[in-house]
């Protein structure tokens, strides 16, 4: 029941995007759509598939998938020109690991711990780096106003709660797997509520204003 759960939360946040696509055709919410929809698709696949094809370079090319369109979307996000480069870097850094993991990592494994554990890495340095700028960015006065703020939240929540699964992943008996991959499931499952959420907001119109303005008796 709760792998269905989460396979197919990944469905909300792509309805609520449609619904509310005036709220969210702008601000590169559109990876997140793409993200969702591939991740759905994804899932779909390896239930067909798992029984007939090597699921070890099905979970590869959805890693490089995920880690390029987050990347993206943070690296979009984010305005320090310091931040932005280190995503650059941390990106030339993950295809080498991801390209030699997919032609010489499977020996008889079923998951990409290398190129996933890599990637829950960098993502979570990624999303720290956009909440730290949001934080000290005096005109942002409700940090949770932002659309963003959700987004980037329920991708480090997600990556931070999996990434000791994904590091031990590839070295679990069939039993270890089953009982430790809802973990997976509960904070897919959660990434989406939040995704979901960030898309019913509405636009922050009067959010980015100045002190002044915020605390005018503060002269």
């Amino acid at each position: 029941m709760l792998p269905l759960l989460s396979v197919f939360s990944g469905v909300l946040p792509m309805i609520f995007f449609v619904c509310f696509f005036k709220r969210n055709r702008q601000g590169g919410f559109w990876v997140i759509f793409f993200y969702c929809l591939i991740s759905f698709l994804s899932d779909n696949i390896f239930h067909y598939l798992e029984h007939k094809v090597n699921v070890f370079y099905l979970y590869s090319g959805f890693t490089i998938c995920e880690f390029v369109l987050l990347s993206l979307f943070i690296y979009l996000s984010l305005k320090t020109r310091m931040f932005r480069l280190f995503t650059l870097i941390g990106t030339l850094v993950f295809f080498p690991i991801a390209i030699i993991n997919l032609l010489h990592g499977s020996d008889g494994s079923f998951f990409d711990s290398l190129s996933a554990s890599s990637e829950s890495i960098l993502l979570i340095i990624y999303s720290i780096f956009f909440l730290y700028e949001q934080l000290t960015d005096a005109t942002v006065i409700y940090v949770y106003y932002l659309k963003k703020f959700w987004i980037v939240l329920a991708i480090l929540l997600y990556f931070a709660s999996t990434l000791f699964l994904f590091i031990y992943a590839a070295t679990l008996t069939k039993a270890e797997y089953n009982n430790y991959w809802p973990i997976n499931n509960i904070f897919n499952i959660l990434k989406n509520i939040l995704f979901s959420i960030a898309f019913i907001m509405k636009k922050a119109i009067k959010l980015h204003h100045s002190l002044d303005t915020a605390y005018p008796d503060i002269q």
